[in-house]
């Protein structure tokens, strides 16, 4: 295969790119042979010899606070049923303190995924049977969750502009004119990389006022920010206004930013008294019961004691995101990308480069690194990928080398 080189570190030296020398962490080791032994789907599910950059989970060691934990919880065969451990409080202290958004513990409610929340919240808050409002291209199971509920999804193009992703407020104002009761919002956005500004959400947040309509705002990736940048948290839509409070719920998780997604733990946070009825009286245990003892263990110490280590990681991010920019410009500049504010997730338009609708399948084909393929994130889709670069820079750095091979000798 042209390009491609042998996946094996074995106990070679490894280069520093930077921030491991800077930080203490090391994002730079991992090998191939320890990543496969895991057993996870992101590299057991490809062929030996193929670079996984798809699933959104990070190929880095874990906060030592959260291996210490989980450890912990081990050592005394704690696998029984859950009961509260504080993870509510741990998560509203972190809300306040790194993303000024003031969470009641007593209204947070734990899940076994982010998922079910958004599909639940779509059940308790909006009317039966309305449409539910989903940006495009978006997070794929966003098109299936709706469906689970009988409601028909009302796709809305995001707005490619010099500024960036934005959110078509004219669109997102007629859906709701045909009916639709509520909207998804990712934020920041999967897979387009997105940090909305407060002032694009209160735009938001005035169209869903007028219409009576409800927000269920996937967060799970707004601790994914930078800070090495100068940049700010992730602004949380609720934080915006009461009134985007009140028409509003937040459902995120620990697993996204602090790699623990296999722990099966996430919670809704709910803002008004009503809300937290409505939510109890709807809901049945059964179906929002799933949280486990370990993981949330897992998500107390990351909000507790994970932020030098989340810190250190998306810095570790920015730099390969900064990089893959640089590299693309120069090797494949018919590929369009643009820097992600938020999460570790790049999507890339090969369109110019005429390959097919799904190029994801091509580059799997030809180069031997698999992406996901655009198509599958819905409308605006084709002719993408969406790479993930939580990962250690030699990996990027030969999946980028298979990859200009692979379309500069098609």
């Amino acid at each position: 295969m042209p390009g491609e080189r042998a996946l094996h570190r074995g106990n070679a030296p490894v280069e520093d790119y930077g921030r491991t020398a800077m930080t203490g962490f090391d994002f730079d080791s991992p090998t191939v042979e320890w990543l496969r032994s895991r057993g996870t789907a992101r590299w057991e599910d490809v062929a030996e010899g193929v670079i996984p950059l798809w699933v959104a989970e990070m190929d880095f060691r874990v906060a030592p606070p959260i291996q210490q934990a989980i450890e912990d919880m081990v050592a005394k065969h704690a696998y029984g049923y859950p009961r509260d451990n504080g993870l509510r409080h741990s998560w509203a202290a972190w809300a306040k303190k790194v993303q000024g958004l003031t969470v009641d513990p007593l209204k947070v409610r734990y899940l076994r995924n982010v998922l079910s929340g958004v599909q639940l919240a779509i059940r308790t808050y909006s009317a039966p049977g309305s449409p539910v409002i989903v940006p495009s291209p978006a997070y794929m199971p966003f098109w299936k969750v709706p469906g689970l509920e009988g409601r028909e999804i009302i796709s809305v193009p995001m707005v490619d502009s010099d500024l960036g992703w934005t959110l078509d407020l004219d669109g997102i104002d007629a859906a709701f004119t045909k009916g639709a009761g509520s909207i998804i919002l990712c934020q920041p956005y999967n897979p387009l990389g997105r940090v909305f500004t407060a002032d694009e959400l209160r735009g938001l947040a005035e169209v869903v006022e007028r219409h009576h309509g409800f927000v269920i705002s996937d967060e799970i990736h707004g601790p994914l920010v930078p800070v090495c940048e100068k940049r700010k948290a992730s602004v949380p839509y609720a934080s915006i206004s009461e009134q985007a409070a009140a028409h509003s719920v937040l459902v995120s998780s620990a697993s996204k930013s602090f790699n623990i997604p296999g722990l099966m733990t996430a919670f809704i946070s709910l803002f008004t008294d009503e809300q937290a009825k409505l939510w109890d009286q709807k809901v049945h245990p059964l179906d929002a019961e799933g949280a486990t003892t370990i993981g949330m263990a897992a998500n107390k110490a990351a909000f507790d004691s994970g932020q030098e280590w989340l810190d250190a990681a998306n810095c570790y991010i920015h730099d390969n995101a900064v990089w893959l920019s640089e590299t693309l410009a120069d090797q494949l500049p018919g590929v369009s990308y643009r820097i992600p504010e938020g999460t570790y997730l790049g999507w890339l338009d090969f369109s110019a480069y005429e390959l097919p609708a799904s190029p994801g399948e091509w580059l799997l084909r030809h180069a031997r690194i698999r992406l996901n393929d655009g198509p599958t994130f819905g409308p605006g889709g084709e002719g993408h990928a969406r790479i993930n670069f939580a990962t250690p820079r030699y990996l990027l750095e030969e999946a980028v080398d298979r990859m200009v091979s692979a379309i500069n000798d098609r």
